[in-house]
């Protein structure tokens, strides 16, 4: 319970109605009344405090400062994030080399080299005065081909006309000695320049293919032979025979079972004979 203020408390105020003060104003309290003293023991007047000691601090700069023991942040802030769905770009300089002692890891050191498999580099210096003996042969032995191997020309003096027509080495069965000479010329380079294993094909086998297109291109010869025939003066003439074609085909069939058969003795092969002539 409330003790009473010493002294009592003052008489009413006869000018207010029923001996009481006025309300008070809105929001705040009224005036004490005339004669009225704070009670004793009442708290003082509440002082805010001075400065301490040595001068006053002043507080920290607006902003977040770090906590003790980590570094301030960079000049101009931090960089953004990266972009979603990607990482950021390597600086400048590319990434650190790998320490030494370790294994390479994936993305270090130059691109990996192409592994074999593939066709290997042609090298003309491994060709031979033989082998190009035996590739010359087989290529002159295909243009050839393309010439009148037997022809056919008439005329008359009396009616002052002539004509010839001829047959190349493509027409009969006259195809198959120059395929078989070009079949070894291919396959003589091909070994040569390693496409094709050596094993398999050994070299008394071109040299007996190259000899038998020298046979069959014989007997294309004396074949065109028994075409020949022809008349007198009197009249029409007519006469057939070999042409310059199969002439030359058998000269080139010929040369290319000879440089065949030199590669033979030059690789350590056995032949039925012994060819004179340079072994490289």
């Amino acid at each position: 319970m409330t003790q009473p203020p010493a002294g009592g408390y003052p008489p009413p105020d006869p000018s207010s109605p029923g001996g009481y003060p006025p309300p008070a104003q809105p929001g705040g309290y009224p005036p004490p009344a005339p004669g009225y003293s704070p009670p004793p023991n009442t708290p003082p007047t509440y002082v805010p405090p001075g400065p301490p000691p040595g001068g006053y601090t002043p507080p920290p700069s607006p902003g977040y400062a770090p906590p003790p023991g980590y570094a301030p942040p960079p000049a101009g802030g931090y960089a953004p994030p990266p972009a979603p769905g990607g990482y950021p770009p390597p600086t400048a300089g590319g990434y650190p080399p790998q320490a030494p002692g370790y294994p390479p890891q994936a993305g270090y050191g130059g691109p990996v080299a192409p592994t074999g498999g593939g066709v290997p580099a042609i090298d003309i210096s491994k060709i031979t005065v033989v082998g190009w003996g035996v590739i010359g042969a087989a290529f002159l032995t295909l243009i050839a081909s393309f010439f009148n191997f037997w022809s056919v020309s008439a005329s008359s003096s009396a009616l002052g006309y002539s004509y010839s027509i001829g047959l190349s080495g493509w027409n009969s069965w006259w195809w198959i000695p120059v395929l078989l000479a070009v079949a070894v010329g291919v396959v003589y380079a091909l070994t040569i320049f390693g496409i094709i294993k050596p094993g398999p094909i050994k070299p008394e086998f071109l040299f007996y293919g190259a000899a038998a297109s020298f046979v069959l291109m014989v007997l294309v010869l004396i074949l065109t032979f028994s075409y020949g025939g022809g008349y007198g003066d009197l009249g029409p003439g007519i006469s057939a025979g070999p042409s310059f074609g199969v002439f030359l085909a058998v000269i080139t069939t010929l040369a290319l079972a000879y440089f065949t058969a030199l590669s033979v003795q030059s690789k350590g092969g056995k032949l039925p004979f012994k060819v004179p002539g340079p072994t490289a």
